[in-house]
C-alpha cells in the first residue's frame, strides 16, 4: 500500500481497520493465531483510492482555503489552477453543460469564488476524514469555513446567504460575486449540514430560516413588498411550482424547528405542503393529461426531502409529510422507465414529452438542470434505503447494468459528478444483490476516474476536456465515491462513507 505519506500508519494501524479485519476473520472461524503483520501485508485487498482522497483533502487544506484579499476567511475555494494550486487569474472555458452564470466568480471576472453549497460534499468529506484518520484538522477546517460564512456573509437585513446558483463569495475582493443571471432559488441543492450549522452559528442559522420563510411565502409576510430586500441576495420568488426547491425549503424549516422549536417553521411547512398537494400529480395518468410536461427527477427529489423533514417534526405533520412522500414514490415507480432497453430513466411525462430530445436520462452527458441516469439512480438508492420498496431496488440494479459496459465516448465531456454517482450506484447494487460483478465494476470505474481526472495531480480536473479545478461539476461527489469504494474494497462495514445521494 503506497501513495500518500503516512498512509500505512493511517490504514494499517487505524483501530477501525484492525477491528473490521479481525471481525471478518473471526466470522469465518480464523480468529485464533492471527498473524496481524502478515495479514496486513498480504491479506488486505489492494485499495488505491484512499491515497487520492487524502492527497486531495490535504491539498485543499494547504492551498485551497481563502488566504487572499483583506479578510482571510478560511472558505474553501470552488475553483483553482491545478498547476499552481492557487486562485485562477483567468476564466477558462466552462465544461460542457455548465452555464456561465453559475460558475464561482464575478460576471466576466476570474473564477475566484467560494460557495459552501457547491462544496458541500467536500465539507462532508472533511468531516468524515476526522473519524477515518483520527486527525481533527479536517473537521476544524470545515468548521472554520462554515462558521465564517454564516456569521459574515449573510445579508444584515434578511439573513439570506450568497450561495445560490448565481452568487458566491469573491475571495479576492471580499464581497458578494454575482453571475450573469439573477436566481429566484436560494439553494443550489439540499443543504445537509444544518445540524452542524446550528451548532456553529445558531443565531445566524435561525435568521436564515426565518428570512427564507418571509421571502418565499408571500401570504405570510410577503417578500414582494419588503422594502429592505438586498438585491445582492436571492430573489424572493415563491417556489410552489418548483418541487426541488420546495423540498429544500421544507427540509430547512424542519431542521429549524428541531433546533429552535419555532412553531412558525411548522406553519411554513404546512403552507407549502398544502400548495404542493394541490399542484403535484397523484398518478401517471394525471401527469399525462396535465397542461405541461412534468419533470420526473424533481418530483423524486421532493419525496426525499419530505421524508427527511418528517423525521424532524411532530405529528400530525409528520404523517402528512410521510404520506405525501409515499404518493410521490408511487408516481415515480409507476412510470415506464424501461432501463434495460432505453438505458435511461424517463425524464418527463405529459403533453409532447415523448417527442422531446431529452425525454430519457443520458448515462454520461451531464448538464446543469438535467439529470443523468446515475443521478436519478442515486435518488432511488436514497428512497430504497429509507423505505425498503423493492421497486426501487429493481431500478437500482437495472441502472447499475447500464454502466456495466459503458464509458463516456470521445465526444462526451463527462464530469466527476457522474463518475462519482456511477461508482456509488454500482456499490449500492452490490449491497442489494451481493453479486461481485457490481463491486468489480465500481472498482474499474474508480480506476478510470482517478486516471482521467487526477493523473498525477492532487486536484481533479473539472471535466474530461478541461484542465482546471472547478467544484461546480462535482469533485466532492467523486471523492466521496472513492472513499466509499475504499471502505468496500477493504470489507470495512462498521462505518459507511456519507451517503452520496445529495446531488439532486
Amino acid at each position: 500500500m503506497t501513495g500518500h505519506p503516512g498512509m500505512r500508519r493511517r490504514l494499517r494501524g487505524h483501530p477501525l481497520v484492525v477491528a473490521c479485519v479481525f471481525c471478518a476473520y473471526a466470522a469465518v472461524g480464523r480468529a485464533e493465531n492471527l498473524d496481524l503483520p502478515t495479514m496486513f501485508r498480504k491479506g488486505i485487498p489492494r485499495s488505491p483510492f484512499i491515497s487520492v482522497v487524502y492527497r486531495y483533502a490535504d491539498t485543499m487544506l494547504q492551498h485551497g482555503r481563502d488566504r487572499y484579499g483583506p479578510q482571510k476567511t478560511g472558505l474553501l475555494l470552488s475553483a483553482l489552477d491545478r498547476k499552481t494550486l492557487s486562485p485562477l487569474k483567468t476564466r477558462p472555458a466552462a465544461p460542457r453543460g455548465v452555464p456561465a452564470a453559475i460558475r464561482p466568480g464575478p460576471r466576466g471576472g476570474p473564477l475566484a469564488g467560494a460557495n459552501p453549497q457547491t462544496d458541500q460534499n467536500v465539507l462532508r468529506l472533511l468531516y468524515f476524514l476526522v473519524g477515518l484518520s483520527g486527525e481533527d484538522r479536517y473537521g476544524k477546517a470545515a468548521d472554520d469555513a462554515l462558521r465564517w460564512f454564516l456569521k459574515n456573509a449573510a445579508s444584515p437585513q434578511t439573513g439570506m446567504l450568497p450561495w445560490d446558483e448565481h452568487r458566491c463569495w469573491n475571495v479576492l475582493s471580499d464581497e458578494i460575486a454575482a453571475g450573469a443571471g439573477r436566481s429566484g432559488n436560494p439553494f443550489r441543492g439540499p443543504w445537509m449540514l444544518w445540524e452542524r450549522c446550528f451548532q456553529l452559528a445558531p443565531e445566524q442559522s435561525k435568521r436564515f430560516a426565518v428570512g427564507l420563510r418571509k421571502r418565499c411565502l408571500p401570504d405570510r409576510g410577503a417578500a414582494g413588498q419588503d422594502r429592505h430586500v438586498d438585491s445582492r441576495y436571492a430573489s424572493p420568488l415563491p417556489p410552489a411550482d418548483c418541487p426541488r426547491q420546495v423540498g429544500f425549503f421544507v427540509r430547512t424549516w424542519a431542521e429549524a424547528y428541531a433546533h429552535t422549536n419555532d412553531e412558525e417553521s411548522l406553519g411554513a411547512i404546512r403552507a407549502l405542503l398544502t400548495r404542493c398537494e394541490r399542484l403535484r400529480p397523484a398518478t401517471m395518468q394525471s401527469a399525462r393529461s396535465g397542461p405541461a410536461p412534468v419533470e420526473v427527477g424533481p418530483e423524486l427529489s421532493l419525496a426525499i426531502d419530505c421524508d427527511g423533514a418528517a423525521r424532524k417534526v411532530p405529528e400530525p405533520l409528520r404523517a402528512r409529510l410521510t404520506g405525501f412522500a409515499a404518493r410521490q414514490d408511487r408516481f415515480f415507480c409507476s412510470l415506464p422507465h424501461d432501463l434495460r432497453d432505453k438505458k435511461g430513466f424517463l425524464a418527463r411525462v405529459g403533453p409532447a414529452a415523448a417527442d422531446a430530445g431529452s425525454a430519457r436520462t443520458p448515462p454520461w452527458g451531464a448538464q446543469h438542470g438535467r439529470y443523468t441516469t446515475a443521478a436519478i439512480a442515486m435518488m432511488c438508492v436514497s428512497r430504497y434505503e429509507n423505505t425498503g420498496r423493492t421497486a426501487y431496488r429493481d431500478l437500482i440494479v437495472a441502472a447499475a447494468e447500464v454502466y456495466m459496459d459503458s464509458l463516456p465516448g470521445d465526444s462526451t465531456d463527462a464530469w466527476p459528478l457522474t463518475f462519482g454517482h456511477a461508482i456509488s450506484l454500482e456499490l449500492a447494487a452490490f449491497r442489494a444483490t451481493a453479486q461481485r460483478k457490481y463491486h468489480d465494476r465500481a472498482f474499474r470505474l474508480g480506476e478510470v476516474a482517478v486516471e482521467r481526472f487526477f493523473g498525477d495531480n492532487p486536484l481533479p480536473r473539472a471535466s474530461l476536456k478541461t484542465d482546471h479545478y472547478e467544484s461546480t461539476t462535482g469533485a466532492g461527489t467523486l471523492l466521496l465515491a472513492l472513499a466509499e469504494l475504499h471502505l468496500s474494497t477493504l470489507h470495512i462495514t462498521a462505518v459507511r462513507a456519507p451517503a452520496n445521494t445529495m446531488d439532486r
